[in-house]
């Protein structure tokens, strides 16, 4: 693998992945800017199908990827097989979820009923996900970066057109939920799409079947349950805060009128607190949502290179790692950094150009801009910081080190759901920052002196930016541009 020619190829697909994904968040805050608590369910609803993705996922590709780099299985085994699993597996939890959902949750308490149109997409999108994710592993395994890229620019693509059809076949009416339903089902459409695609692709490196090998399946399931733990965790971390600011702030609401506490209200007055309590929390929701989007941007470095990178470290020896990992490190750390700087002074600018030139006359973000940017200021410096644990944790995974990589994903969610619960009910959408950023450094933290100790390689150097970095940089562009020119010739 040409790891640094690929490296430039990773991050300009996942430019383009951003650009068309993020573009597609602010069509739904323009869509829905004077219903904030429509764009907060919106968001939740959005992340659902990818958290069950990820407690359904048990792993898998993690371990795809690795044993076929290390050459114990073949791709067409691990494909088979995963590709079993997807389909039963992501079947049965699917079913669970819709199940638990439907009918678990009222018999614990009547209030929590969900409509069945939104449930059943949400539940149906989990299969479909996992068959996309391990036919795509299977491309990066074999080492075909440049489908595996096209295949995630396809999904940003696909889900605006998918959603907007659901939302005009519903009428295009901002009222009764539809915006969040259609969320739902163009996600469900626009996975299935994308499964299509992927199958389509991969079909050039293995055959299309379905087979369950054992013994593949045994350790895969040994290696990669671990892995399954410190993605389910790490995605919880990024994402299960929204779906807790919605509970709390809807419990704190429904305490302050009076909801649940044993007052005797009739059906209506009931149905109409709930409603004002379920607005309240929405826009929330919808203020700390659109801080976090911004504020993750400084990601999209390590997340580029997450999968290139796990995938390299896998192939590479010890020694190998030890001088790459420190490196992508620093200059991941540098470029989030400056990111930070550039995101926290450029979001009122260009949301008021946005908004401008979408909404002539309307001056909406001004409404939105205090809660956003004060919950911005506060996540920054979490998600700046974290950068560093994306970079340490693919190595230490690489490294079949994944023990290490759950114990600092569990600290950092358990931190975080206490800070939620003590700052939440006060400080709303600021309180979950808060949260938020105190979890990410000290989950950095922990990542940093457990990486040290086990590689001995001294802390600062994954930290501080040493000269030499920016001359491997411009070795990378050089021998970019050398092939180009050579193409163009």
């Amino acid at each position: 693998m040409n790891f640094r020619r690929w490296v430039v190829f990773s991050f300009l697909i996942h430019v383009l992945v951003v650009m068309v994904d993020k573009g597609g968040g602010l069509v739904l805050y323009l869509l829905t800017a004077h219903h904030p608590a429509q764009h907060g369910k919106s968001g939740i609803t959005a992340s659902l199908p990818f958290i069950l993705g990820a407690v359904a996922n048990l792993g898998l590709a993690t371990a795809l990827v690795y044993f076929v780099r290390r050459g114990r299985y073949s791709a067409q085994v691990c494909f088979e097989t995963t590709m079993g699993m997807a389909l039963g597996w992501g079947t049965l939890i699917a079913t669970l979820a819709g199940v638990f959902v439907l009918y678990g949750l009222p018999l614990l308490n009547p209030e929590w009923v969900s409509d069945p149109m939104a449930v059943i997409p949400v539940c149906a999108a989990v299969p479909l996900l996992l068959v996309a994710s391990y036919a795509n592993s299977t491309q990066l395994a074999t080492e075909r970066v440049q489908d595996y890229g096209v295949v995630h620019l396809v999904t940003a693509l696909a889900f605006l057109p998918a959603f907007f059809a659901v939302f005009f076949w519903y009428g295009a009416t901002l009222t009764d939920d539809h915006v969040p339903l259609s969320v739902a089902w163009g996600r469900l459409f626009s996975t299935a799409l994308v499964a299509l695609l992927t199958l389509w692709m991969v079909r050039r490196v293995v055959t299309l079947r379905v087979r369950v090998h054992r013994e593949f399946l045994g350790e895969a399931l040994r290696y990669g349950w671990k892995a399954n733990l410190t993605s389910t965790l790490a995605y919880l971390n990024h994402r299960l805060d929204l779906i807790v600011l919605w509970f709390v702030v809807l419990w704190h609401q429904a305490d302050v009128v009076g909801l649940w506490l044993g007052v005797t209200w009739n059906h209506t007055d009931r149905a109409l607190a709930t409603k004002v309590a379920e607005n309240l929390a929405g826009v929330q929701v919808a203020y700390y949502s659109m801080a976090v989007t911004w504020a993750e941007l400084v990601w999209h470095f390590p997340e580029a290179m997450r999968d290139l990178f796990f995938s390299k470290v896998a192939g590479s020896s010890h020694e190998q790692a030890r001088l790459l990992t420190p490196v992508l490190s620093r200059l991941g750390l540098l470029l989030s950094l400056l990111g930070a700087l550039a995101i926290v002074f450029a979001i009122d600018p260009i949301m008021l150009l946005i908004t401008a030139i979408a909404r002539p006359g309307d001056d909406v973000w001004s409404s939105w801009s205090p809660h956003v940017n004060d919950a911005l200021w506060l996540l920054v410096p979490g998600t700046v910081a974290f950068t560093v644990s994306k970079v340490l944790q693919a190595d230490l995974a690489a490294r079949d080190r994944l023990q290490t990589c759950v114990n600092a994903q569990a600290f950092g969610l358990v931190s975080m759901l206490g800070f939620d619960v003590l700052w939440i009910p006060e400080h709303g959408a600021i309180g979950a920052a808060m949260a938020s950023t105190a979890s990410y450094m000290l989950s950095t933290v922990y990542t940093v002196i457990a990486y040290s100790r086990q590689t001995e390689i001294a802390w600062w150097r994954c930290l501080v930016v040493h000269g030499s970095d920016f001359r491997y940089v411009g070795e990378i562009f050089a021998a970019v541009v050398q092939k180009l020119r050579r193409r163009s010739a």
